[in-house]
């Protein structure tokens, strides 16, 4: 299933960006009929979707994007009253690739699937799992005890989503830092893909590799075929790590845990500073 998604998302990716410069060709040479006026109302709401998350504004939006929905009934609508559907069906034809494949997005493509995960759950003591430093060093989970620490297990430097979280985090950094708390900055992805990153933020949080996954299966954050089709060839690998934030007390108990069951839903970060606020001084291991 995880396959089918990787391989579909690029298509629908593809289709939106080739319907959009098959419409504006069009519009040059003659005003668009209904149909495939419908095929611009329905593809321009969501190639500008995958455009405001790689503008990297929020790292989140509605689970159900409503806006989006109600754009893609009135594309949808536009397209089954084309009088000259009978003479050229590739206006509903495309139009209902659009339609059907912005809902699978939404509701089938965001979906990560059940995340009760009980060993992450607030109040259990963080299992035991390795990771590895930029330095190439072994790093334990036990390690993290004496501080306060904010984990967050991204996708990698591909999910524009992830980035942005990852932004915000650095930008509340002194916050967090003011409240005792440390982040610590996790991925699956290659070494040298860490380590890019890293170099893009003035801010000392701490980057680790999953290597072999170690971490991952041992937490059961593994997300098999997670990586979109073809990033392979750009340096990433077919697999990932669920999307994931924890905060964990200097004890290493749990205190907060973001185990989102949708990827474009992720949680503000003062949800977890005012965890900190909150749980940080009072709470004992």
């Amino acid at each position: 299933m995880n396959k089918a998604k990787s391989v579909f998302i690029v298509l629908f990716l593809l289709l939106i960006n080739l319907s959009l410069l098959h419409v504006a060709t069009m519009s040059w040479h003659s005003p668009l009929g209904a149909g495939w006026m419908g095929v611009f109302v329905l593809a321009l709401p969501n190639f500008y979707l995958f455009v405001w998350m790689f503008m990297r504004r929020r790292a989140r939006t509605s689970r159900n994007l409503h806006l989006l929905m109600a754009t893609n009934l009135m594309g949808i609508a536009l397209v089954l009253t084309d009088p000259g559907m009978e003479a050229n069906p590739w206006p509903l034809v495309i139009g209902n690739l659009l339609f059907f494949g912005s809902i699978a997005y939404i509701f089938w493509y965001s979906h990560l699937g059940d995340r009760s995960n009980a060993m992450l759950n607030e109040g259990e003591k963080l299992p035991m799992f390795e990771l590895t430093t930029l330095e190439g060093n072994v790093f334990t989970s036990e390690q993290f005890k004496g501080s306060a620490w904010l984990l967050i297990f991204y996708r990698g430097n591909w999910c524009p989503l992830c980035m942005t979280q990852i932004g915000e985090v650095a930008g509340r950094y002194i916050d967090l830092d003011r409240l005792g708390v440390k982040v610590a900055l996790i991925s699956p992805q290659p070494e040298h893909k860490t380590l890019e990153l890293a170099k893009r933020f003035d801010v000392p949080m701490q980057f680790f590799v999953d290597a072999d996954f170690k971490a991952s299966k041992k937490l059961n954050l593994v997300h098999a075929n997670g990586v979109p089709f073809g990033l392979k060839s750009l340096g990433h690998g077919e697999d990932t790590a669920l999307p994931t934030v924890l905060m964990i007390n200097k004890h290493g108990r749990i205190v907060y845990s973001d185990q989102t069951s949708n990827y474009r839903v992720r949680p503000q970060p003062e949800q977890f500073l005012e965890v900190a606020r909150q749980k940080l001084a009072s709470q004992e291991g």
